[in-house]
């Protein structure tokens, strides 16, 4: 692919505005595009106003798909891949940008604007958030990056938790493989006071041999707001897990039993905790102070007794997130603008039993400062963002003598919005991200060594898209280009991680739509062309592996009465090189196509349900990894469960 992909992008999404525009602008009026949250610009507001497109998840969408987990939402969603090893979602990458094995790295998970990603390979547990307790989620695509820095590459998913309300719930659900689930919660609220806490189980015993899963979660939320703009906030949860790790099949085993595992004893233990708390002050002059932080523990107790091999990981981590905004409207334009400081300390320990034993202790320093701007016309058609961020990370381990390793980067983004027309929106970025070595990408818990010389992951970031929306129906069409330098990526050679010698370049073209042609006939499409290669060095043209090229989904909802409702989703994901195959000279692991199907119906207080996942039992995987014998993991079978809910 050469330079002229951009211009011709750029064309391709000015004839599509053209286009657009001339549509008779008297079919209705423009739709509320949506209110994002912190992740696009620092603080509420409207959709309109994001410089980069961001795809909400409403709790409306939450609640009729009764879907199990976080992933099961992100699943289909455009722009987003997800690989799950475990065929249960236990152990679950989610890829947001065509980033392949290192997706996990290169994405920023918050919940409610507190980060989750964990400073190691282990990536983000998605099964530790019941989704009876999310708002909405917001995605953010390729954004982020002078806010949030570090792993903002691919873009930002922000989990928004709900106000806490007076009343309860009960759910409980069962369905395949032994699957059974219980949620319930309580709250009070006086109007400036409120507390709600919540509990949570599942159990399966998973499709494959050994993939049997069990969690328990317990949390609580508070918030209070005091005299003279002071608010209080206070949040916490405590979660376990135990899952079965049932392994790679080769592709002649998978034909033989799909169902089967060569590991029928390894599993892993996860015990994760945190406590959260903020104060607030917000003025009439238009000053507002944040003062958030928090403590987290998190864990991991690995038994691969196939491989006579045990590993224990034990992280804390302590956080402090202060930040200053302004907000003032003068009758010609809108300010708003916003100071802020991310700073942490993460402390633990590596034990490594059995073919590589290993030992060490580690703490990772982050102090980052930033600051956003974002400027809007009296009238609204049009706004314009920036910040910029500088940020250190300082990684220390303990292997008899100390060894640290310390480094600065920056990154910046810059943006804007305009309404050529009462329905066409355009957006146009540009972006510097940064990532920093992970810290078991620093050291190797095969070898015991650490890597002095791997160096952070920088990456120029540009992007444009139009909107036509009206009061029924929107489309939304965008271009993003990250050309890297330095990406991280696990050489399969050297069993190491490297930075690669020369640049990468992942483009996402994404075409995004929905239309409510009446409560029987409501539609939502995507499309997602995805082009990641290496641009020079030994791979020169070669495609990033474990990034398919073509996905697409469709999803039609109808409201037969007030009361009784169904959905269908279909997704297609393409064919794509196995992981470690940066050679492209391994068979490809099969695009597939799913579809699942959802019965809502409510009576009076009750809300019941019937899922089916897998409709048409579609035989394929998710992941699989190219060596001297590729390895596949099976993805679920048909599953069906079912559910009732009841809240007073």
């Amino acid at each position: 692919m050469n330079n002229n992909m951009i211009r011709y992008g750029v064309r391709g999404l000015l004839a599509l505005g053209w286009g657009l525009a001339a549509m008779p602008a008297a079919m209705a009026a423009t739709s509320d595009l949506g209110v994002i949250n912190v992740t696009a610009e620092g603080q509420a507001a409207s959709s309109a106003q994001a410089s980069v497109p961001v795809t909400v998840i409403s709790r409306q969408a939450i609640a009729a798909s009764h879907a199990e987990n976080v992933v099961d939402l992100l699943n289909g969603q455009a722009g987003i891949v997800v690989r799950d090893t475990s065929g249960v979602g236990a152990k679950s990458s989610v890829d947001l940008g065509g980033f392949g094995e290192s997706a996990p790295a290169n994405s920023v998970v918050l919940i409610d604007g507190r980060r989750v990603n964990s400073p190691d390979l282990s990536g983000v547990d998605w099964t530790q958030i019941p989704l009876d307790q999310i708002e909405r989620i917001e995605i953010v695509h390729g954004g982020g990056a002078s806010l949030y820095g570090n792993g903002a590459v691919g873009g930002v998913i922000n989990i928004i938790t709900r106000i806490p309300e007076a009343g309860g719930h009960v759910s409980v659900r069962g369905g395949s493989f032994g699957g059974s689930g219980v949620e319930a919660s309580i709250g009070s609220g006086s109007g400036s006071t409120r507390l709600e806490a919540n509990v949570s189980g599942f159990h399966t015993d998973g499709y494959r041999v050994n993939s049997r899963f069990e969690r328990v979660d317990g949390g609580m939320r508070a918030e209070a707001d005091l005299p003279a703009g002071f608010s209080l906030r206070l949040s916490g949860n405590e979660h376990h897990d135990q899952a079965g790790l049932p392994g790679s099949l080769t592709a002649a085993q998978v034909a033989a039993d799909r169902r089967q595992s060569l590991t029928p004893r390894d599993f892993s233990r996860t015990d994760d905790g945190f406590l959260d708390a903020g104060l607030g002050w917000h003025g009439d002059s238009g000053f507002g102070v944040d003062i958030d932080g928090g403590v987290r523990r998190r864990q991991v107790h690995s038994e691969y007794l196939t491989y006579n091999s045990i590993g224990d990981v034990v992280i804390d981590t302590r956080s402090l997130r202060p930040k200053l905004s302004y907000e003032t409207d003068s009758g010609i334009i809108h300010i708003r603008a916003l100071v802020g400081a991310d700073l942490a300390t993460s402390t633990g320990n590596w034990t490594y039993s059995g073919a590589f034993p290993t030992a060490a202790d580690f703490d990772r320093l982050r102090q980052a400062y930033y600051g956003h701007l974002h400027l809007q016309g009296a009238d609204r058609r049009w706004n314009l963002s920036g910040g910029m961020r500088t940020e250190r990370i300082r990684d220390r381990f303990m292997m008899g003598a100390a060894s640290a390793i310390s480094n600065r980067k920056g990154a910046w983004d810059i943006g804007g919005s305009l309404a050529l027309t009462d329905h066409l929106l355009a957006r146009l970025n540009m972006a510097q991200s940064l990532r920093f070595p992970l810290l078991d990408e620093r050291f190797s818990l095969f070898s015991g060594t650490l890597d002095p010389t791997l160096r952070p992951q920088t990456g120029h970031h540009v992007g444009a898209s139009l909107r036509y929306a009206l009061d029924r129906a929107w489309i939304e069409a965008s271009f993003s280009r990250a050309d890297l330098s330095d990406e991280i990526y696990y050489n399969p050679a050297t069993f190491a991680n490297e930075n690669y010698a020369d640049r990468t370049r992942h483009d996402v073209w994404m075409l995004v739509g929905h239309w409510r042609a009446s409560e029987l006939l409501q539609w939502t499409a995507s499309y997602t062309h995805t082009v990641a290669k290496f641009r020079g060095g030994n791979y020169g043209g070669h495609w990033i592996p474990a990034v398919p090229q073509q996905q697409a989904a469709i999803g039609w909802t109808a409201d037969w009465t007030g009361n009784l409702g169904t959905t269908l989703n279909l997704r297609y994901v393409g064919d794509s090189y196995l992981i470690s195959d940066q050679a492209n000279t391994h068979a490809k692991l099969p695009g597939y196509a799913v579809a699942d199907a959802v019965l809502n119906y409510r009576w009076q207080r009750v809300r019941m349900f019937a899922r089916v996942d897998n409709l048409t039992n579609r035989k394929y995987s998710t992941y699989g990894v190219a060596g001297g014998t590729d390895a596949y993991y099976p993805a679920a079978g048909i599953a069906i469960s079912a559910g009732a809910d009841v809240r007073f």
